[in-house]
């Protein structure tokens, strides 16, 4: 298949339960918030796709969509834990989409 046809997810995990930096993702780093950074690369990319940011938060969700991020749902409570992995999330974001009739052939975890 040719890369410009290939349908691409940039995935961004960034639950906000962070214990030892918390909020790490939003911190500013360089006058943006963290998060803002990994959104940019993903959209600067010459690889087309979603950039999707998966959050347990709101405030998050805002803040990645004022980045250029889509944030379609946010990620359930017990995907967001301190021992909650990231496959998981993953998966169940794929389930989501897939219900909205919308699939991918290429996840990029960012």
């Amino acid at each position: 298949m040719p890369a410009n046809t290939m349908r691409l997810l940039y995935f961004i995990p960034a639950r906000s339960g962070s214990k030892g930096i918390p909020d790490k993702n939003i911190k500013p780093f360089c006058g943006k918030p963290l998060i803002s950074h990994a959104i940019r690369s993903c959209l600067e990319s010459k690889h087309t796709g979603k950039v999707f940011v998966s959050t347990d938060s709101e405030k998050y969700a805002v803040i990645a969509q004022l980045h250029g991020a889509e944030v379609p749902f946010l990620r359930p409570q017990e995907l967001a834990g301190d021992t909650a992995k990231v496959s998981d999330a993953i998966s169940d974001a794929l389930e989501r989409y897939k219900a909205s009739g919308i699939s991918f052939d290429v996840i990029v975890l960012v």
